[in-house]
């Protein structure tokens, strides 16, 4: 097996994959800044900065919590302090993640109500609905990174609160590439990660909580068994230690300062604006598969816009040309559409025309050899 030198790696590919994104320049500087003290006055400053905006972004008057780890992290934070054991939950199954998402309630210990969704279909409110009249809990993704769909969690939000269930939305996928409004949208929870739509790098988790999820933490009948995803004990730090340490653990600095820079690139754009650009890219990188005899595995209406995801009956050539001869790393599918599908990510620095482009021309060889 070769070795690598950190201090020394080979030439890489570009990314177009399903996430993480390249980092764009301004936030690859911030991030190689010397490390600062996680505590004092001016990280205290920085980091409190940092949330109020990333609230305002994701239009959540709850202060979010940033916690060191990933989305999957904040979702099983998630699941930890809104529910408790025994309790049932209805969860779509809409792919890879779906599941996902049934995985991690079952390992809380949560009773789950699967809601299969046929792969490139949205998720029917309704039948969410109907299941979680007897049910404690709705757990959905908002784009299943699988499949490139974007369910309607506004419509699934509606219907959950009518049925008296606390809705969870993983939004890893959708953050910043979609419109995620928490107040407005009604979402009782909403997760996502740093490396995706916010583009920043990984290794930071997301969770935000609307009026209804934040009476739930604070009325359950014991804290969860955990110390690390306990949020009281965030909101203890938050409150007690405020001047000089506002979180419970050592926060990766650099790492969150790039992900401050890019919510502020992302604000100074606006979020609309911001969304419907990415949401123009995606439209016309489907377009361009479409043209060159590729069907989009989503449904018209329901595509997503940071992960274009079309049917391909052998991706493997394709991924493979791209990287070879073009030193562009795309992503295959996952399952349910393991070596049925390819998929473009649409985040960080390479998100522009011109990548899309070189994409839909190194595709063309495959389909024209």
């Amino acid at each position: 097996m070769e070795h690598y030198d950190p201090r020394k790696l080979p030439d890489m590919p570009e990314l177009m994959i399903a996430g993480p994104g390249e980092l764009h320049e301004e936030d690859l500087d911030v991030l190689g800044h010397q490390v600062i003290a996680h505590y004092g006055d001016l990280w205290t400053q920085l980091h409190n900065d940092c949330i109020a905006a990333l609230g305002k972004l994701l239009g959540a008057s709850d202060a979010p919590y940033v916690i060191p780890g990933t989305g999957t992290t904040c979702l099983d934070a998630a699941v930890f302090n809104l529910f408790e054991a025994g309790q049932r939950v209805v969860v779509a199954n809409t792919g890879f993640f779906g599941n996902r998402l049934m995985e991690v309630a079952t390992a809380h210990g949560l009773e789950v109500v699967e809601i299969p969704v046929e792969a490139g279909a949205p998720i029917d409110a309704a039948a969410i609905g109907a299941a979680a009249e007897r049910a404690d809990g709705v757990l959905t993704v908002h784009v299943e990174t699988a499949t490139g769909v974007r369910h309607p969690i506004e419509d699934i939000a509606s219907a959950a609160r009518a049925a008296g269930a606390l809705y969870l939305v993983d939004g890893i996928a959708s953050v910043g590439g979609e419109l995620c409004d928490v107040d407005a949208m009604g979402l009782d929870c909403l997760v996502t990660g740093s490396q995706k739509g916010l583009e920043a790098p990984p290794g930071l988790g997301v969770l935000a909580l609307g009026e209804r999820g934040r009476e739930r933490v604070e009325t359950r009948a014991r804290r969860p068994a955990t110390f690390y995803l306990d949020l009281k004990r965030w909101d203890y730090y938050r409150t007690e230690w405020a001047a000089w340490h506002p979180h419970p653990v050592t926060m990766p600095s650099n790492v969150m300062l790039a992900l401050y820079s890019s919510i502020i690139r992302i604000a100074e754009a606006g979020i609309e604006t911001w969304v419907d650009r990415r949401a123009d890219l995606a439209r016309r990188c489907r377009e361009g598969f479409v043209e060159l005899g590729f069907t989009p595995v989503a449904a018209e209406g329901y595509e997503a816009t940071l992960v274009v995801a079309m049917w391909a009956d052998d991706p493997l050539p394709i991924v493979g040309h791209l990287l070879t001869n073009h030193s562009i790393m795309i992503s295959g599918g996952l399952p349910p559409l393991q070596g049925k599908s390819l998929r473009v990510g649409l985040m960080g620095r390479t998100a522009t025309d011109a990548m899309v482009e070189r994409i839909l021309a190194g595709v063309a060889e495959v389909v024209e050899a």
